[in-house]
Order: structure tokens, then C-alpha cells, then sequence
């Protein structure tokens, strides 16, 4: 599992608390008891015609008398880029033109940033005069104080100190030991504790000759919980790639045997095929894209219209 899609998990599972977090005002005015995430926020309406995802889009209500449902949107990004403004505006456009409601767009740097908290603005411009001005909030994780954040009475702040600044801290490994201790004191149920976990492991690597040093620490009696949660943390990842395995077969099997069906499509429509076009059908990993060629295969007259040509 990609890091961009472990913090997707972590957002689902701590939206509140991240949000509460960072943004402790407008938080208070979000009531997450009916919260609901859209599972469906796709587009392909952007200008060069690929489909995206938005990472969190959750449907929540104001703390007011009208109760009136508001849209949080969380990007995450592995660190700033210039065309990402542009990509959050596009976002914030199409959800506003699908749900028509009030939408607050985050965005969170996982490395990177220009400071801690900032504010980023998207600007259409013509003939000298701003047209149009988008603003959004930025977390730039890796720019707090990870020390400062262990100290919060928070498992979620804890963890996320995983990913935030050590440079001052001359006893990082005692740190991280900390950061774990913080989650397995928090009284959350196994599920969430394991969750930041995935999260400290993930984003706090440890260098090989650290290792051993951690593991000694971790060791002491003080820890044993710790050391107990740690060795059910490995244990459930052991088992989740044990079932990323027999489903990455079953894939490799599904890929294989429709491969093969349109290699044999195309030998009976076509005759025999060059080998370069056989060498080109047998690498294809998408079985989205051998579908699309089982497709076509029905109506193609040649290797040309199938895009499959020399």
C-alpha cells in the first residue's frame, strides 16, 4: 500500500480529529455525527481528458439552526507543486457544480510546504486584473515541531508527529518509543490503535543500525504493552500481505487467461501475429485495458484499428 493511500485510510478513520487539530475553529462548527464519505468523487471534465479522484470528500452538517450540509475536502500530496493549486480549484469547481454546497478544501503536504499552516491561492488573471482568486488552508506536516506534538494529550497528534520535523530532537528513537506509547495509552479500540501504528511504522523509518538500539529500548519492562501492541501491529501486517498475495494471483491469473483469449481473438480474426504485437499484448497489466481490446477486437478490421499495428 502506497504512503498516499495509508494517510487516505488514516484521514477516513481521524477526520475529526485531524481537522480539530489544525483547524480547532471550524471544527467546532462541523457536526460529524452524520458524517458520511463519498465514495464516488470521480471526474474526467478535465481539459486533457483524464479521470481523477478526489482523495476525502465527506458530507458533514453546520452546528447551526439551519443544519445545513457542508463538504470537506482533504488532498493529500507527497509534497508542493506549482500545478497543484490549479488541480485543487478544478476539484473544488466540479464538486461545487455536482453537490451545489458549501465546500471547505484542505489540503495536506505529507513533506514539504512553506510553513506550518499557510494559505495557497489559485488566481485567474486577465488584461492586468484578477478575475478570479480561489484560496485554501495547507498543513505542511513535515514543517511542525514533532517533539511539540507527542506532548499533546492526542494519539492522533502523536502519530502524526511520525511525519514532522526532528531535527532539534537529540533522542529520536526515545521519541518514537513515545509516539507508540501515546497510541497504546489512548483507550481507542484495537482497530484505531493499529491504524496509527501503520502510521508511525510508515512514516518513522528507521535506519538499519537504529534498529537494534530501538529494539532494546522497546524491551525495557516499562514497555511491555508497547512492545505487545508493536508485535500485534506485525502480526496483522503479516496476515494483510498474506491476502495482498493470494489476491495479486488471483489477478495475475485473471490478466493471464484474458490475454490469452485475446491473443487467440486476434490470431483467428487476423491470421498469424507479428511477434512484436504478440510481445505487446502479453505485457499489457491492466485488465482494464485487455478488456478494452476484447472489446474493439469485435469491430476492428485490422491490427491498426486496434492500436496493436507496427
Amino acid at each position: 500500500m502506497g504512503h498516499d493511500q495509508i494517510f487516505k485510510e488514516f484521514l477516513r478513520a481521524f477526520l475529526k480529529d485531524f481537522l480539530q487539530l489544525f483547524f480547532p475553529k471550524d471544527e467546532a462548527r462541523l457536526d460529524f455525527g452524520a458524517l458520511r464519505f463519498l465514495d464516488t468523487e470521480s471526474f474526467t471534465s478535465f481539459p486533457e481528458g483524464s479521470s481523477r479522484a478526489a482523495d476525502i470528500v465527506a458530507e458533514v452538517r453546520r452546528r447551526n439552526r439551519a443544519r445545513k450540509i457542508l463538504l470537506v475536502h482533504v488532498e493529500v500530496q507527497a509534497e508542493r507543486r506549482r500545478t497543484f493549486r490549479k488541480r485543487m480549484f478544478e476539484y473544488f469547481t466540479l464538486l461545487w457544480m455536482r453537490h451545489r454546497v458549501s465546500i471547505f478544501p484542505v489540503a495536506a503536504y505529507l513533506r514539504g510546504g512553506r510553513s506550518t499552516l499557510d494559505e495557497e491561492r489559485f488566481v485567474i488573471r486577465l488584461f492586468g486584473r484578477e478575475q478570479l482568486v480561489f484560496r485554501f488552508p495547507v498543513v505542511a506536516l513535515a514543517r511542525f515541531d514533532a517533539r511539540e506534538y507527542v506532548e499533546k494529550d492526542s494519539p492522533v497528534a502523536a502519530a502524526l508527529a511520525s511525519l514532522m520535523s526532528r531535527r532539534r530532537d537529540r533522542a529520536p528513537l526515545n521519541l518514537r518509543v513515545s509516539m507508540m506509547e501515546r497510541v497504546e495509552q489512548s483507550g481507542l479500540d484495537e482497530a484505531r490503535k493499529l491504524l496509527l501504528m501503520t502510521i508511525i511504522e510508515t512514516y518513522f523509518e528507521l535506519a538499519e543500525d537504529e534498529k537494534p538500539k530501538f529494539e532494546r529500548l522497546l524491551s525495557q519492562e516499562r514497555y511491555r504493552e508497547v512492545k505487545k501492541m508493536q508485535l500485534t501491529w506485525v502480526d496483522k501486517m503479516k496476515e494483510e500481505g498474506r491476502k495482498e498475495g493470494r489476491q495479486e494471483g488471483r489477478q495475475e491469473g485473471q490478466r493471464e487467461g484474458k490475454r490469452e483469449a485475446l491473443l487467440r481473438l486476434l490470431t483467428s480474426k487476423f491470421g498469424p501475429l507479428p511477434e512484436k504485437t504478440a510481445s505487446r499484448v502479453r505485457a499489457i497489466e491492466s485488465l482494464e485495458q485487455v478488456d478494452r481490446y476484447l472489446d474493439r477486437v469485435l469491430v476492428a478490421s485490422s491490427l491498426a484499428d486496434m492500436g496493436l499495428g507496427d
